[in-house]
């Protein structure tokens, strides 16, 4: 996903994106890979460090470091 200025500047600026990325990767790695301009607009930082800190929180790691404190 593509956001803020690089976003909003349009699809002309997204299809070179894409064009870069296919034409630099092997086939394998862009089968699925879809480039598209994100609908979250200027909440896209703050949710994505949003999505970062709920992640690290509830890994697998800090809930057994948690539950172990707590016995």
């Amino acid at each position: 996903m593509l956001g803020g200025s690089i976003g909003r500047a349009g699809e002309h600026l997204l299809a070179g994106v894409r064009e870069v990325v296919y034409r630099r990767s092997i086939p394998l790695a862009t089968q699925h890979l879809a480039i598209v301009q994100t609908q979250a607009a200027d909440r896209a930082a703050v949710l994505g460090a949003a999505i970062m800190v709920a992640r690290h929180v509830l890994s697998p790691a800090n809930v057994d470091a948690h539950v172990a404190a707590e016995r």
